[in-house]
């Protein structure tokens, strides 16, 4: 017990003081009651947990990340920062996937901060209607470090109103936090958790857990999309012509392209391993291995007869469509002039 005590205490770690008057300042109170500042500011490094148990960690999606940072940008005049809801869910048994968010209504006074719970509340119905797998797994707030009011919104998505269902493998919500000054090389993202103490119940203490981001296939295309975009507009910028607009760029071709340049890499990778350049590597070896005998061999005649049959659909189903508009035109035309009423 007092070894215990003595590595809580030396152990680097965010511990926060709770005020009782904490949950008047929910939901835009009436009466601001001030409430007490941390006593003590530091960061973990890690969780402590058990060697039996699997270690917590989370996967952010971009589509998360940039809407954060959209929110950032269109924040209210005079906001410093900006706070919202976490969804995702949990998989692979300690893993937390981050798959999207959305900001909420929220203003930083001196004496706290104010929440609009029922726009928290609104916004999450209606995320899950549209995917009622993604949950509430924590919150998220822009800027470089955690501060007073954190204690007050992270207690606020750890009761039952936040609708956070707590689990085995996350007990309380993840607070991820976005740095968004700019002053790194690159943005910094931080994901913590919270973790009881037995010295105090009022004490509130947040342990940093490993984060990455992770892509899918469908976000790996529109990230090429977004980046094939700003390189056009700098190179446009460059020439003094006028940038094209990003539903003008086609996606279709820029992939080809880009498949092409790894295409032609890979050759030159090879050329160089045939000709003893460059010393060969067993894995690259068997990973293309894998990937050319994944694909069945097909000549280019019967390549080219499924292209042809497969246009030759798509060109009919245009016709069929566009006959049944001009169809359904000249009924209306013919209705509207036997339905005219009769002149007397």
């Amino acid at each position: 017990g007092r070894d215990s005590i003595g590595e809580s205490l030396h152990a680097p770690r965010v511990i926060l003081e709770m005020a009782q008057s904490v949950p008047a300042m929910w939901g835009m109170p009436e009466k601001k009651v001030k409430g007490t500042p941390p006593k003590c500011f530091n960061i973990a490094s890690r969780v402590q947990k058990s060697s039996i148990e699997q270690p917590l960690s989370c996967r952010v999606h971009p589509v998360a990340v940039l809407k954060v940072l959209d929110a950032f940008v269109r924040r209210p005049e005079g906001a410093k920062r900006t706070i919202g809801t976490l969804l995702g869910w949990i998989s692979e048994g300690s893993v937390v996937d981050i798959t999207d968010s959305f900001p909420v209504v929220h203003k930083d006074t001196e004496e706290g901060v104010l929440m609009d719970q029922d726009y928290h509340k609104q916004m999450l119905a209606l995320r899950q209607k549209v995917s009622p797998r993604e949950v509430v797994v924590g919150w998220f707030s822009t800027g470089d470090e955690i501060n007073a009011t954190s204690a007050v919104i992270h207690s606020f998505y750890c009761t039952k109103e936040s609708q956070f269902t707590p689990a085995a493998v996350l007990p309380g919500p993840v607070h991820l936090l976005i740095d968004t000054s700019l002053s790194q090389p690159s943005l910094g993202l931080k994901a913590f958790v919270n973790v009881r103490t037995t010295v105090a119940e009022n004490l509130l203490q947040f342990h940093e857990v490993p984060l990455r981001v992770q892509t899918s296939a469908a976000e790996k295309s529109g990230i090429s999309q977004l980046m094939h975009a700003r390189r056009a507009t700098r190179e446009a910028e460059a020439s003094g012509n006028v940038a094209k607009d990003i539903a003008s760029l086609d996606g279709f071709q820029g992939g080809l392209k880009e498949l092409l340049s790894l295409f032609r890499r890979i050759q030159e990778y090879v050329r160089a391993v045939q000709s003893g350049k460059v010393e060969g590597d067993l894995a690259v070896g068997r990973g293309l291995t894998t990937a050319l005998c994944a694909e069945p061999v097909i000549d280019v005649e019967a390549v080219e007869n499924l292209c042809n049959s497969s246009l030759q659909d798509a060109l009919m189903v245009v016709y069929l469509s566009n006959l049944t508009r001009t169809q359904i035109s000249i009924a209306e035309k013919i209705n509207s002039q036997y339905n005219q009423p009769a002149e007397i």
